[in-house]
């Protein structure tokens, strides 16, 4: 079968015309582009915006309230945006501290996001992966010097227009760092080796078709697909970034109490191909990425309260760590009020 045929339409098009999605806030880093973009809807490409077209803050704000977070542009502008979005980017990292911090902080958060889009396009771009992994410890060690701020930029995130797919990562790095701080049995730099695991957990879901995280039913290759991330996510990190055996260890056995709940769920022993192994750390991590997930609404199914995550949690993690569980349901009632 030739590969085109099991692609989707969006896909085929957009090769067709050398096409990247881009968030729309990204436009704001150009005046104007060098060739047309694009919005897709209802099977096909539409124009929005003719080369040279002066680029407004105004024009950006109204597409993105009634056309769609992302805009396809041509992959040579979208080079030369990614380049410029990494110049910024790494200029605000080098000043977090100067000035107004929550502010740096807040802007800081955006530009990560755009840039893990980005990455989740081009996951093999070392140059790319190497600037984000950088930026985000940059972030990391100051939300370690300011207590409140993972809080604050939480529901900062929360309340953004990104796909969820870059929300996720980021959104339980900001509660698994805040959770490990309250608990005063890791020192700083374990925290921050933590929330560096737990931010590019999750990279293999750039395998991953977009257009499958919409869906409530998948076949049984998406669900592979699905189930194969945390294993992914491992192989692409590794080697190319400075994580150790055990935070690559970590991603690989991130989705450990997925399958433990699944299991209680479904009344049926669900097991991975491969035995976890697991650990407070690995226990912790994964427990605060199903919370952001199940209190996070999805385009498939509504979100549910703290209450009934912590429950359903409390079910798989309690008797195996009752003090850092009844940690956990205080944290949580913290962290999630706002």
């Amino acid at each position: 079968m030739n590969s085109l045929e099991v692609m989707s339409p969006l896909e085929k098009h957009r090769l067709s015309f050398q096409l990247k999605p881009i968030f729309i806030g990204q436009l704001l880093f150009v005046d104007s582009l060098e060739y047309p973009a694009f919005h897709y809807i209802s099977g096909e490409f539409k124009l929005v915006l003719d080369a040279h077209e002066g680029i407004t803050s105004a024009f950006i704000s109204k597409y993105a309230k009634e056309s769609s977070q992302n805009i396809f542009i041509n992959h040579l502008d979208f080079e030369h945006i990614n380049s410029r979005l990494k110049v910024e980017l790494t200029k605000l990292t080098r000043s977090l501290s100067i000035g107004n911090i929550e502010k740096n902080a807040l802007k800081h958060t955006n530009l990560l996001s755009m840039q893990m889009g980005n990455l989740y396009n081009d996951p093999f771009n070392d140059e790319l992966l190497s600037n984000q992994f950088q930026n985000s410890r940059n972030l990391g060690l100051l939300m370690l010097q300011n207590k409140e701020m993972p809080k604050m930029l939480y529901h900062h995130l929360a309340e953004s227009k990104y796909h969820f797919t870059i929300t996720q990562p980021l959104l339980s790095s900001f509660m698994f760092l805040s959770f490990l701080q309250s608990l005063k049995i890791f020192n700083e730099r374990e925290v921050e080796a933590l929330f560096l695991t737990s931010y590019f957990k999750d990279l293999g879901m750039s395998f991953i078709p977009r257009e499958k995280f919409e869906q409530a039913h998948l076949s049984e290759f998406d669900r592979d697909l699905f189930a194969n991330h945390a294993k992914n996510s491992m192989l692409l990190l590794d080697g190319r970034v400075p994580l150790t055996k055990n935070q690559l260890s970590l991603i690989r056995n991130h989705h450990y109490l997925n399958y433990k709940i699944q299991s209680l769920v479904q009344n049926k022993t669900i097991e991975p191909e491969e035995k976890y192994l697991t650990g407070i750390e690995s226990t912790l991590l994964s427990a605060t990425d199903i919370i952001t997930a199940m209190t996070s609404q999805r385009p498939y199914r509504q979100s549910i309260s703290s209450f009934k995550a912590l429950e359903l949690l409390k079910k798989v993690i309690s008797d195996e760590y009752p003090q850092e569980f009844k940690a956990l349901v205080y944290f949580i009632k913290q962290f999630l009020g706002k």
